[in-house]
């Protein structure tokens, strides 16, 4: 249908589009992002999942890190009894 292939493409002013099978889509990258610098940089739907990836691996990081716990409704709450 198209005449070019999916890829990243430049659209100028520093940034990059993605082109899928049926068009245009929404997603945009910077042409200085260091993702970007590895030709062709990695599809959108690698893209989100890695940063998925990162967002947990970050929280379960701080979790561990500031001894955090995870909330819960049927927790008791333990005051202490003076």
């Amino acid at each position: 249908m198209n005449d070019k292939p999916a890829g990243w493409y430049y659209v100028g002013d520093g940034a990059l589009r993605y082109r899928d099978d049926y068009g245009w889509t929404e997603y945009y990258m910077d042409a200085k992002d260091p993702r970007a610098q590895d030709w062709p940089p990695p599809q959108p739907k690698t893209l989100l999942q890695q940063l998925r990836e990162e967002e947990a691996a970050r929280s379960v990081a701080s979790g561990a890190r500031h001894g955090a716990r995870v909330w819960s409704p049927f927790r008791r709450a333990h005051r202490a009894r003076h």
